[in-house]
This record gives C-alpha cells, structure tokens and sequence, in this order.
C-alpha cells in the first residue's frame, strides 16, 4: 500500500511552529531588555531637579573631591582619582540640561545652566589654586596627557551618560556611586587637567582640556535627552501662548548649538582614528619587502592635524630609492582614509652636499650628547653627595638620641672631622666633642670619656677617631 505525506499541512505547522518560535523570541528580549516598567516618572523628576543645585554641602562634596583627583594627578595615582569621583556630585546640573530640553522645561533649564557654569568655576578653581601651591610632579601622567577628544573619550561619555540616566529612572534605589562613577569618568579628568595647565600658563592645554570637557558634557546631555524622550516624560505646558512658543525656539535653537559642535567633533574623532588606523595597515602591509623594514615601522610619525602626513625617518639606513616612493605614494589611493595624505621619507640623499650636511648634523648631535652626558655625570656625582650628606644626618641622629640616654650627664654632643698637618704631611681626623655635667669630677669625666669611646666604636665600627672635652 502506497504511502502519502501532506506537505502542504506540514508546511504550515512548520511556519506555525516558527512564528511561535519568532514570539517567544521577542517576548523574551523585550522581557530582559525593557525597562519602561520599572521608571517612576514623578520620582524621576524630583530626583533630577533636586540633585541640579551647586550649593551648601553639595559645593564642598565637589571641592574634596576636586582636591583628591588633584592630590591623585599629582602621586600619579589612579586609584585615587577613582576615589574621587565616587564622592563627585558632577552629574546633577548636566542631568538637568538633558532632562529640561527634553520636556521643555525652560526653569529647569535656567536652573541647571547657571548650575553648570557654578560647577565648572569651582571645579577649576580647585583644581587651579592646588596645583599653584603643590605643582605636579610628573605631567606625564596619562589624565594630564588627554587635552583633546577622542574617539575613547565620545564613547565613554555617552555610554556613561546612558548608564547614568537609566539607573536615575529606576524606582528602586541605586547607589549613586554607580552613575557617580559613569559621568565623573568624562568629566573629572578633564577640569583638572584645566586647573593645572591654567596653574602653569598654558592656556593652549587648558582650553583643550576644556573642549573636551564641554564634549563629554553635550554627549552625556544628549544621552539624556534620547533617554527621557525614549520613556516620553510629559512637557511642560505653558499658560501664555506666546510664551510658550518663545520657550520652543529658544529650547530647540539651544538644542541645535548642542548638537552642532558634538556632531563635528564626533565625526573628526572618527575620520582621525580611521586615518591612523589606515596608516598603521598602509605601513604594516606595503613597506614589507624593504631591507630595513622594522626600522621604518618604527620610525613612521602619523600626523592628522597637519594635512595629512606620513613621516618616516630613514637617516643612517640604506636609502628607498625614488621609483618605490612614487609606488608607495600611489598606493596610498587603495585606502580611503589616505587618498589626501602626503607620504614623506627624510633619508640621505645620494649627493655629496646632503652627506656633508647629515655630517655635519651627526657632528654636532655627538657633540652635544657630549655635553649632555658630562652634565649628567655632574648631576649624578652631586646626586650622591645629598644621598651620603643625608646618611650622615640620619646617623647621627641616632646616635646622638642613644647617647643621650645612655649617658644622662652629656649635655652636648658634637661630630665633626679636623684637618691637622706636622708640616710633613696633612690628613683628616674624625673628632667627637662631648661636654658632661660641670657638677662632675674629672676622675668621673675620663671614665666617662672611656666608657663613650668604647661605645662609639662599636656604632662606628671604627677607632679611628678622638674623643675631646670642651
């Protein structure tokens, strides 16, 4: 008997089964993943405008922890500025701006933008009067190092702020550390670094370490703003007619400003890292096959900010003939990032005048280093002598506070070394001046004076010296 199969009923449990499957699906992401249900919309907001005030308490929250990410740039201490920004009230007024411009809110907005400006006064002024009395040791530092905005610093800053306003919107209580943390990564850095390049007249360094600040600002702002208008917080509703269409333009040309340079700044971090990152596969990939090929790795400079160019530094090695520079430069058309860049080799050139000349720069560079080293070796040498000026002290501290209380009757103590000649020949004596009680018999003085030289040689492990009464 002849078997028949129905495929077209189990072609359509199959896409039953499927789109059941495709549900459950959905249903479970938007289970983990929705938090709509969770915002307490009235909590929320009292929440956001109470935390908007740069006053009181609040105020001096922020210069302790001003001083501490300060004292943390200054130890070079991560950890430290860490400290500080779980104490950092910065997100409050920055909360506020998001939030009013996204419910139109124009008092809020006032409120937080005078607040804001309050925030970043204090802040660099903090930062500004310690580093004038405690100036940094190390600006190597890694916080000092960023003065303009990254790709890094863009990504933090939104992401941060994201974090910052969902954890804000949740009914059950957070602790502000989580999102005091979030926001104070972005801002902290930069308003000291803006107080110690102002502390040290660099007003170039201060205004980027600003920029940048106002960067993490406008983008945590915007995370904000996409957070609240996502969860649709009601607007505010203005009586007067006028007024409330004064209130839309003045909101929405605010908003447009904010955007603007964010905007600018987003995609020249992006066009800036994909040139690097180009230049990097451009250099990897089509310089292999030259004999000194590590050594040009090495020593290709990328410059972005300044039309495009690619250095690299052949001087002492064999020369890229002319022919594979111009094969170089034409490849740089196959990466799209590098279709402007300027390819340029500093080598030496084949003629006689350029290799008296890289001569005459090698000769001077030895002589310099010359002089380089012999200050160096005089730093060293003067190095030593505090070390061993600052052993003797802490020696004779020592002994001279097991003196005292071995001895009650020395009243005073003194080492010192004495040059003394018979005309024949001349060397240096170590001498101990000791003065005892004047209530003492001289047969009580030389016995003291035994007992302390016996004593002093064994703390000095030596007998070469003398012990003299004044």
């Amino acid at each position: 008997m002849e078997t028949k199969f129905d495929f077209d009923d189990n072609s359509n449990e199959i896409k039953k089964n499927a789109s059941g499957l495709f549900s459950a699906l959905i249903h479970f992401i938007q289970r983990v993943f929705n938090f709509k249900n969770d915002v307490d919309k009235n909590l929320v907001v009292n929440s956001i405008k109470s935390d908007i005030s740069m006053r009181g308490t609040t105020s001096w929250i922020l210069v302790c922890s001003i001083l501490i990410a300060s004292v943390g740039l200054n130890a070079n201490s991560i950890p430290v500025v860490i400290g500080a920004m779980l104490i950092s009230p910065l997100m409050g007024p920055i909360l506020g701006l998001g939030f009013s411009i996204a419910t139109n809110d124009f008092q809020t907005f006032k409120n937080s933008s005078f607040n804001f400006f309050v925030m970043v006064f204090i802040s660099v002024l903090t930062a500004f009067v310690f580093f004038s009395i405690f100036p940094l040791r190390d600006e190597s530092s890694e916080l000092l190092s960023r003065t303009r905005p990254d790709i890094r610093d863009v990504l933090i800053a939104f992401f941060g702020g994201l974090a910052l306003i969902i954890a804000k919107t949740k009914k059950e209580n957070i602790s502000s550390a989580i999102f005091g943390v979030a926001i104070a990564t972005a801002l902290m850095p930069p308003l000291c670094t803006a107080g110690y390049y102002l502390a040290n007249t660099n007003l170039e360094n201060a205004g980027g370490a600003m920029y940048l600040f106002i960067i993490n600002s406008i983008y945590i702002t915007i995370a904000t703003y996409l957070v609240v208008k996502f969860l649709r917080f009601p607007l505010v509703n203005y009586s007067n007619a006028s007024n409330r269409k004064t209130i839309n333009r003045i909101v929405t040309s605010v908003s447009l400003l904010i955007m603007i340079p964010a905007v600018i700044t987003f995609i020249n971090v992006i066009n800036e890292n994909n040139f690097k990152n180009q230049s990097q596969l451009f250099l990897k990939n089509e310089l292999q096959g030259l004999p000194n090929y590590d050594f040009l790795l090495q020593t290709a400079v990328t410059d972005y900010e300044n039309n495009l160019k690619i250095t690299i530094n052949n001087y002492g090695q064999k020369p890229v003939s002319r022919e594979v520079i111009d094969i170089l430069k034409n490849k740089l058309k196959n990466y799209k990032a590098l279709e402007d860049a300027n390819l340029i080799f500093k080598q030496q050139n084949i003629d006689e005048n350029s290799n008296l000349f890289i001569q005459e720069l090698r000769l001077r560079d030895s002589l310099e280093l010359a002089e380089k080293s012999k200050k160096l070796n005089e730093l060293s040498k003067e190095i030593e002598e505090l070390k061993e000026l600052s052993r003797e002290k802490l020696m004779f501290n020592e002994i001279s506070k097991e003196a005292n209380l071995i001895y009650p009757d020395l009243k005073q103590f003194e080492i010192f070394e004495k040059i003394r000649t018979d005309f024949n020949s001349t060397k240096k004596l170590l001498v101990v001046s000791v003065i005892w009680d004047s209530l003492l018999l001289n047969s009580e003085i030389e016995k003291l004076n035994l007992s302390i030289r016996r004593w002093l040689e064994f703390q000095l492990d030596s007998k070469d010296f003398i012990v003299e009464n004044n």
